[in-house]
């Protein structure tokens, strides 16, 4: 519920329904890329499953991608394009920084 929140509070900051959804996704996917790593080297499973299927999965939403890709007038392909490009973009970026700050638990 609180991912959701974030993402409905995102949709009244930014107007247009597109970016608002890429936006959040592109939240979601940073900050699931930190959790991952968070998570596999100082969380537990319990706090794992709170915050990625949980928290991440709610403010992140496939099924409205999947909705604004299917209109070609409106360059929904593109739209699809730029959230599997920008979300791969944000992996391999946040991805080694997050293994540089959070040490290994000892």
């Amino acid at each position: 519920m609180c991912g959701s929140l974030v993402r409905y509070w995102l949709g009244l900051e930014i107007t247009d329904g597109r970016n608002a959804t890429l936006a959040a996704n592109l939240i979601g996917v940073a900050l699931a890329t930190f959790l991952v790593v968070l998570m596999e080297r100082r969380g537990t499973m319990n706090m794992r499953h709170f915050l990625l299927p949980g928290f991440c999965a709610g403010l992140t939403t496939f099924s409205t991608v999947a909705g604004l890709t299917i209109f070609p007038q409106e360059d929904g392909r593109l739209f699809l394009v730029h959230n599997i490009i920008f979300s791969l973009v944000i992996i391999v970026i946040i991805f080694p920084i997050a293994r540089k700050l959070i040490p290994v638990r000892g």
